[in-house]
């Protein structure tokens, strides 16, 4: 199966690379600058432009593939999960009940977050990541069983969710940070906008197969398909070698590690500022995600094909939005990028919320998508490329942390003020904050500069 990989690309055979591994041993006169994990030499020059470059790479090709296939499953399990939970609340309040999950979901991440990327800097990470895929395999498959055999209520599925998001959290910054491990460099704005297109296509992919199983044999089913789907980034990430750089022990304890990660963010102004917009994307933009089964069916009056085609609307668009990234000219700014996903994604949903049409809401969703992934696309591949390799972990655990750490605090905060104020009001308001702060950032352009020598 492997060589049927390889042979699934043939465009890629145009271009031959050698490689130069250097010592996983940091040479001690090396800075931060100068010292990478692998160098590129290419006898054909890469065309600008083309948004498929970093799959020439063969362990970044496996990855992109193996983790394909994996999200479609989540995704389908986070469709069923939000339509079963809704439809066991339906004659209570279902949106606090949504915003429950989603908060038992993502509080590790908050609490997780920050000591997961020390271990992210200190340990193998694709182990990590292997070990963390398991786990999640098999909550999949306790979660079908229940759900089969008429046990799951919406408290199993809140303890399951919690435990998911343990695992999740312990990977989520090593999986961050193995992307400069298994491209080089100047391949990463495109490797990082690549592999936010493959999440984006399970996100379209996901809910729609979700809802067709789910309308065909029920949520169990669904729960199964997921928890098959991670073998295939399993036996991807067997079959990978990242060239992650191995540092010394400081002889620093955990917390004296963290806190070291914490102050570079702090002291440098470019870092802090992307991680504050992270931030600012997830607390006001992405509680639309956690509000649509309501949208959907009490008002744009569709049942779950509807939440299904709003939720593949949404990948959709941030597929778009990846692929645009992808294709941008390494002379394209980062901040600008940064700043235009910003004001584009409170735009979006602010003309979401106050939709009636079925229709024009896919295309609202669609945009806000699109406008979400170029932001976070940039501010993932600024971090990623400023950062020195000895602190990536740490610095991509503080992005988490901002991005969907947050989360929690802000699906139950938006869900409560859905029941108190209405769902498209509580959507608006998060909305018309969003661009108040993209519109300061358009004000004070040189927060989110980052050098050009640093992206390339």
């Amino acid at each position: 199966m492997a060589r049927c990989l390889d042979d699934t690309l043939p465009w890629f055979e145009k271009h031959r690379f050698a490689y130069i591994v250097i010592p996983m041993d940091r040479p001690e006169n090396a800075s931060d600058d100068t010292f990478t994990l692998e160098a590129e030499t290419e006898t054909a020059p890469a065309r600008r432009g083309n948004p498929f470059a970093s799959l020439r790479h063969r362990d970044y090709r496996y990855f992109w593939m193996g983790a394909l296939v994996s999200n479609v499953g989540t995704w389908m399990q986070n469709v069923g999960i939000g339509w079963v939970v809704f439809d066991l609340t339906r004659n209570g309040d279902p949106s606090l009940a949504l915003g429950v999950i989603n908060f038992l979901t993502l509080i590790p991440m908050t609490v997780l977050t920050l000591f997961a990327g020390v271990i992210a800097d200190r340990f193998d990470r694709k182990r990590l990541i292997v070990i963390s895929q398991v786990l999640l395999m098999l909550q999949a498959f306790v979660l079908a069983r229940l759900t089969q055999v008429g046990a799951a209520t919406v408290m199993i599925i809140g303890a399951l969710a919690l435990l998911g998001g343990i695992f999740t959290a312990f990977v989520f910054p090593a999986w961050q940070a193995m992307m400069p491990d298994i491209v080089p460099k100047r391949s990463l704005m495109n490797a990082i906008a690549l592999n936010a297109a493959q999440f984006n296509s399970a996100r379209l992919l996901g809910p729609l197969l979700g809802g067709l199983v789910f309308a065909r044999w029920g949520a169990a089913e669904v729960f199964y398909i997921n928890g098959v789907s991670f073998l295939f980034v399993i036996w991807a990430l067997a079959l990978i070698h990242p060239r992650q750089e191995r540092h010394r022990p400081s002889g620093q304890g955990a917390l004296a590690t963290l806190t070291a990660g914490v102050r570079y963010a702090r002291e440098n102004i470019h870092i802090g500022w992307m991680l504050i917009s992270a931030f600012m994307l997830s607390l006001l933009g992405m509680p639309y995600v956690t509000l649509m089964p309501v949208m959907a069916a009490e008002v744009l009056g569709r049942g779950a094909s509807g939440y299904s085609m709003l939720m593949a609307a949404g990948g959709l668009g941030a597929v778009g939005g990846a692929l645009f990234v992808a294709s941008c000219p390494a002379s394209v700014g980062r901040d600008l990028l940064l700043r235009s996903g910003l004001m584009g994604m409170g735009a979006s949903l602010l003309l979401f919320s106050i939709s009636r049409s079925f229709y024009l809401s896919l295309v609202f969703v669609a945009a806000a998508g699109f406008s979400f992934l170029v932001g976070m696309s940039a501010s993932t591949t600024g971090l990623q490329a400023t950062t020195p390799a000895r602190l990536r972990g740490r610095v991509m655990a503080l992005f988490v942390l901002c991005f969907a750490g947050i989360q929690p605090f802000s699906a139950l905060g938006f869900g409560s003020l859905g029941e108190v104020i209405g769902v498209p009001l509580a959507i608006g308001a998060g909305a018309a904050l969003l661009m108040v702060y993209a519109g300061y950032q358009f004000l004070r352009p040189g927060l989110l500069r980052v050098r050009d020598d640093a992206v390339s």
